[in-house]
């Protein structure tokens, strides 16, 4: 079954994914940015993303699901979120493509992709705390680069592979759905947002009935609760 997920990431605060320096900016820490100087969420991160919400939910469940790297302590299992997100051991059968940030309307995304106001970002200036006094730290005022509050981050690619039944697509819009932080700074009060998705199956439009019916049997197979 040939599986295509569109992602949304609507920005409720501020998402800073940081590049791990600066470049060209005041900011201690700047921003990734695509090829067009836009603001990104790498497909790196939207694969962690999601297994890591796929991971909780299931061992929530009562599903024994192994860390990415356990299996060089123990054998290979083949669940669920290895069947997806695959480990050191198996490739994944999906791709899982960058999140350009759009400011407007998203079906335009193409066209103004170049303009300016799609390169816009924010300085917000912060100081680091002392834990054990619990008061600022001197000399230690830090200037981080955000992408604006208003910005979504799309793709209507956003992942794309083989899949072997509807159960593995409703558990990757679960996840997705459940990922509600990115990005750093999350003690500051970034990375706030919602996910919306649209999953295509063989060219097909799931609905959400669709979609919690399949994961509701997943959760019986797995031994959870219906």
């Amino acid at each position: 079954m040939q599986l295509r997920i569109e992602l949304t990431v609507i920005s409720q605060t501020a998402i800073s994914v940081g590049a791990g320096g600066s470049i060209a900016t005041i900011a201690d820490k700047s921003i990734v940015r695509d090829g067009w100087g836009r603001p990104l969420i790498p497909g790196s991160q939207v694969k962690g993303k999601l297994r890591w919400a796929a991971e909780q939910l299931l061992r929530g469940l009562g599903k024994d699901i192994p860390a990415p790297f356990e299996g060089a302590q123990r054998e290979e299992h083949d669940t669920p979120v290895r069947q997806l997100f695959g480990s050191p051991m198996s490739r994944s059968p999906l791709f899982f493509a960058h999140l350009p940030g759009i400011i407007g309307d998203l079906s335009q995304a193409e066209s103004i992709r170049a303009q300016p106001t799609q390169h816009l970002s924010q300085i917000r200036p912060s100081v680091t705390i002392n834990r054990h006094r619990r008061t600022a730290a001197e000399s230690l005022l830090l200037f981080q680069e955000t992408a604006l509050e208003t910005t979504r981050f799309h793709s209507s690619r956003a992942i794309t592979g083989q899949i072997n039944d509807l159960s593995q697509a409703a558990l990757l819009w679960i996840a997705a759905r459940l990922s509600s932080r990115w990005g750093g700074a999350k003690s500051r009060g970034l990375g706030w947002a919602k996910v919306e998705t649209n999953v295509f199956v063989d060219g097909q439009a799931c609905t959400e009935d669709e979609l919690r019916t399949a994961l509701r049997a997943l959760i019986a197979d797995v031994g959870g609760r219906p």
